[in-house]
Order: structure tokens, then sequence, then C-alpha cells
């Protein structure tokens, strides 16, 4: 069986006028078109749905049994059709972003602010996650997908790059390296040093050996977090060691940004999502708003 939308709206036109001269100028359709739409549903549901006089139009008394029904199948697809408006216009929608704790306040937050002022109706949901938690969650869909610095990808999840953050070396002002506008990495050693472990072990170290073997760096302080590094910084403990995208909150911690060159090191931050989910036409237009801020913000 096969009724459509315009089927339906026909046959509950005719009924509720009781003819077909004003069901089709409600319509906007010539009658003999009205008459063939009211035919073509008859012949799908298979039986006749008014009895016809040269005088008038009535409910058969199968056409009056199955109004009822005729109008709640019409009022369903109605509002089905308005909820797939809805979520194509992102009248309504919801978008679920992961990232770690520093991305989620210094990139998505103002992402999420400047989506929200455009799009009031859509439902966001933020999860701040621990860098290693971060792909799992969009493994499990609990998310529609992350932001996130480059990881090993087990999952053979699709990752989109997003915009390079280069390492930089950060100090509170009357530190010697304030307003020196860079230094090398080679020049730090000099200079109790503030690392985050999981990442400096495993993926900076390296690549800094690689530069330069001889290069000897012997870290003051270890820590887990960002925020717990930049706080001993600013204290005047040590050079803190970190990607650009922390720089609002160096600010807060009174900190200035030193280039570290020879060599140059870089973070790549990328988009990560499941490849056999589709994102929503409300996620898919926060990825183009993050994008743009990205770009406004390298």
């Amino acid at each position: 069986m096969n009724i459509t939308l315009r089927q339906l709206r026909a046959f509950l036109a005719v009924a509720h006028h009781g003819g077909f001269t004003e069901a089709a100028r409600e319509l906007s359709l010539t009658q003999s078109a009205l008459s063939l739409l009211v035919k073509d549903l008859e012949t799908e549901i298979g039986f006749k749905l008014f009895d016809r006089t040269t005088r008038r139009v009535a409910l058969s008394q199968p056409g009056a049994e199955f109004l009822p029904a005729a109008r709640q199948i019409f009022d369903d697809l109605q509002s089905a059709v308005r909820s797939a408006s809805d979520l194509a216009t992102l009248e309504k929608g919801q978008v679920r972003a992961c990232a770690p704790q520093v991305l989620a306040c210094t990139l998505l937050a103002p992402v999420i602010a400047r989506y929200q002022l455009d799009h009031p109706k859509v439902q966001l949901k933020l999860v701040d996650t621990l860098l290693e938690d971060m792909l799992e969650q969009v493994v499990s869909g609990e998310v529609d997908f992350a932001v996130g610095p480059d990881r090993k990808n087990d999952a053979h999840l699709v990752r989109t790059p997003l915009f390079c953050s280069p390492f930089a070396a950060w100090c509170r002002a009357g530190h010697p390296l304030a307003g020196s506008g860079q230094t090398s990495w080679a020049q730090l050693q000099q200079w109790p040093l503030i690392i985050m472990e999981s990442d400096f072990s495993s993926r900076l170290l390296p690549e800094l050996q690689g530069a330069h073997p001889g290069l000897q760096l012997a870290p003051a302080w270890t820590v887990a977090y960002v925020t717990s590094g930049l706080g001993l910084a600013g204290a005047g403990l040590g050079v803190v060691i970190a990607p650009d995208y922390v720089a609002p909150l160096a600010g807060a911690f009174g900190l200035q940004r030193i280039a570290l060159v020879e060599p140059a090191l870089s973070r790549e931050i990328s988009v990560y999502r499941r490849p056999d989910r589709s994102l929503s036409p409300a996620a898919a237009r926060f990825l183009e708003v993050l994008t743009q801020v990205a770009t406004e913000n390298p």
C-alpha cells in the first residue's frame, strides 16, 4: 500500500467541506485533480470513501470509519515533516562534543557561545574528559565527535586535522626570558622546567632527541595537568612548556609566551568521529563554526 500525504489531505478536505468545490479551492487544485487524488486513495485502500450523487457528496460507511484514522495518520505525518524540517533548519537538534579539559575551556567554550547565539534551540552537550579517554567517548557513541591533539587511533576513527598549535615556553613577567620573543630548546636547559608528563615523555622528548641527540632536559617539575604547570610557572617556580592553545589560561596566570625554536615543534589538533555514523545537520554546523573559530584564532 502506497498512501501519500497529498491523498490524505485531499480526502480530509472533501470530508470537511462535504464536497469537492470548496475542498479544491482550499487546496488550490482543480476539481478534476482533487477527484483523481481521492480516486487513487480509494484504489490503494480498497473501498469507496464517498457516496456521490448529482446533489451531494457524503462519506460512505467505511469512509466514515476510516476518517479518524486518516486524521491521525495525517497529523503524525505532518508532525514528522515539521520535525524533519526543524532538524534541517537547526530549529531543533542535539550536539554532543568532547574535548580534553584545556581545549574544552580555551577552544570549545567560545565556539559553543557563538553557536548558541545563532541556534538557541539546539541542545548542546560538552563532555570534558581526560586526554587518554577522549577517543573512547567517540567509539562508545557517547558523543558525536571529539576535538583534541593527535593521538594513536586504534579505533580507526575518522581524523580530520583542524589546526596546528606550536609549542612555546611560558614564564612570568619577571623571568629573564620574558620579552625575549623566542628561545631555543638548548637554552632552556639553564632554567627550571615544568612539563606535562603524559605528553612530554612519550611524544615530545623523542622528537627533541631526534633533532638534538645530545640535548638533556631535566624537568624540575612534572605535573599531570596543564593548569598545574601554569600555576607553578605563575608562582615563579620555572618555565612551563605547553602548546599555544593554552594562551587564554596562561594569560590568567600572568604568563608571557616565548616561541620555541631549534626545532620548532607543534601539536596537530583534530576532530575525531566514527565513520559509520553520519553527523546531524546540527552537529555538522557546529563543526563549521569550530573551523571558523580555529581559523580566526590559529
